[in-house]
């Protein structure tokens, strides 16, 4: 089998490689437990979009399939992801679920197009604080839409889009609370925690729902004290449909019409599947030691999408929590997510009939704890004492996520970015270094001489240092002599460095520090990973 020299699926590298029995096993057991993690997120985040449960199914099986044959990613898992919720609850109230179906499929011809100009490279130059600020701007979307299942206040009768307006619903209506609801969502977030303090290995959301279900359904309460998915949705269809475009839109005219009406929704869709997807492969590729092709992940990202809108799906990308759970339960190759999708339909086909038992407060717990891990706030403290630029762009970030758009997060962010950039350069023309990074290779100690200015545009340098880090390393050197200034995206890159040296055995050690380059390194706290 032959491709293009820029698509290079990671299944296709692992085969060639050498796939063993051993191989097969870790990735069953590791796509096994994906999979029934993935369940309840996947039926949890459609809700919270507009839709039907099954719809997040949907997504998770066919394009977390097609990602897993077609990626770049050995061990990254794709499917519905929270960060969509607030861009398909708004395309669904604006255009329909026609209208977010047909963004979703020029979403993915765009990726395709991103992948085949090769533009996979350049998707990643996004600021370390801006990625922070819109992953916490977007888990507090996400809250603001489980607060009122997890409390029993019924949803309004009409779709509140705005965070402000959400919040105003349920401060006026906290006499509607019902104890029986937020029981359920506390017991849930409780088991959620336990497991994940026992062992990351536990599937706790899914334990969590159908224990709350379990509960609920044995003492026979009613769906007024606690709504249930069946008191929602009326049946939940384990067949899979091909979206009805033609009662929609019946002519030419009709798909061009809206097709002018969604295109910014599906370059938003686009860009955010690129951001998030790129993002994903990266952790996973600390996780695994693998690296990954971004070309390849995007144009994968892009056939996804559109079979995903073909089959009444959502938008499809890598998502980091079932990543990071098919990664630390030892996935070896794609072959552990494809088990995923399998499971996920096994579960699907044969309990269809029982999913609209489980209580809406369980699936709003789930959600929560979702928001809680993906909203980062243990970087705050670091980002917040760095001062200066990171923390704007981190505020910005975060405030236009929740008050407008995540596109316009991003975009205003990476502006910003570059904008900072220009003025730290400006701050002492007198200095010029060049932006070079330079690796020399002895019998045991790796050297990496950093020179210029080090930032967000440049923090895929220290990721390619790991690849040289041989079994025979005993040493990595950071030499800071002719660095400038150090950002906080190129700091966490030297902390990823780092950290993945020292699991590897091999200490790591910085010199050559001086002015600025060496309050940056204090600033952002590498002290405690770098020696000196």
């Amino acid at each position: 089998m032959t491709t293009a020299p820029w698509f290079k699926p990671a299944l296709l590298r692992t085969l060639r490689a050498g796939y063993t029995q051993s191989d097969f096993l870790a990735d069953l057991s590791a796509g096994l437990l994906v999979g029934v993690v993935a369940l309840p997120l996947s039926m949890g985040l459609a809700i919270a979009s507009g839709v039907k449960p099954e719809q997040g199914l949907y997504t998770a099986i066919i394009g977390g399939l097609i990602v897993a044959l077609l990626g770049g990613s050995r061990v990254q898992v794709a499917g519905p992801a929270g960060a969509f919720v607030g861009i398909c609850a708004a395309g669904v109230l604006t255009h329909g679920y026609i209208g977010l179906a047909l963004a979703t499929l020029m979403a993915g011809f765009i990726l395709l197009g991103f992948g085949f100009l090769r533009l996979g490279k350049y998707i990643g130059y996004i600021p370390y604080p801006v990625v922070i600020g819109f992953t916490t701007g977007i888990a507090l979307i996400i809250a603001s839409t489980q607060l009122g299942p997890a409390l029993g206040i019924a949803d309004p009768a009409k779709v509140i889009p705005s965070f402000i307006g959400r919040l105003q619903h349920l401060c006026t209506r906290f006499d509607q609370i019902m104890s029986g609801c937020l029981v359920v969502a506390v017991a849930t977030l409780a088991i959620i925690v336990l497991c994940r303090k026992i062992s990351l290995k536990i599937p706790g959301a899914l334990l969590a729902v159908i224990a709350g279900t379990l509960v609920v359904s044995s003492l026979g309460l009613s769906e007024q004290s606690i709504p249930t998915i069946g008191s929602k949705f009326k049946e939940i269809s384990a067949s899979f449909q091909l979206t009805n475009w033609t009662a929609t839109l019946p002519d030419s005219a009709a798909w061009l019409a809206k097709a002018s009406d969604v295109l910014g929704l599906a370059f938003g869709i686009a860009l955010l599947v690129g951001v998030e997807s790129l993002l994903c492969a990266v952790v996973a590729d600390g996780m695994s030691g693998d690296r990954h092709d971004s070309d390849t992940e995007l144009t994968a990202q892009g056939f996804a999408n559109i079979a995903s809108a073909c089959f009444m799906g959502l938008p499809v990308t890598g998502v980091i929590a079932r990543t990071s759970t098919n990664a630390r339960a030892g996935a070896k190759s794609p072959i552990s997510s494809i088990i995923h999708c399998l499971t996920v339909l096994a579960i699907l086909l044969i309990l269809a009939p029982l999913v609209k038992h489980i209580p809406l407060a369980s699936l709003a717990g789930v959600l929560l704890s979702v928001c809680w891990y993906m909203a980062e706030l243990p970087l705050w403290p670091r980002l917040f004492k760095s001062g200066g630029s990171d923390l704007a762009l981190l505020v910005i970030a975060c405030l236009i996520t929740v008050f407008v758009d995540l596109i316009w997060a991003v975009g205003l962010g990476v502006l910003a970015g570059f904008i900072f950039l220009l003025i730290r350069k400006s701050s002492h023309p007198e200095k010029e270094e060049p932006e070079t990074i330079e690796i020399q290779e002895g019998d045991a100690e790796v050297r990496l001489a950093l020179s210029g200015h080090l930032h967000f545009g440049r923090a895929a340098e220290p990721r390619a240092v790991e690849a040289r880090l041989k079994s025979g390393t005993l040493h990595l050197t950071l030499d800071f002599s002719h660095a400038l200034f150090v950002d906080c995206s190129y700091a966490q890159a030297l902390r990823e460095l780092a950290l993945h040296a020292r699991k590897q055995g091999v200490t790591v050690r910085a010199v050559g520090l001086n002015g600025r380059s060496a309050a940056d390194f204090d600033r952002f706290g590498l002290r405690e990973v770098i020696a000196l």
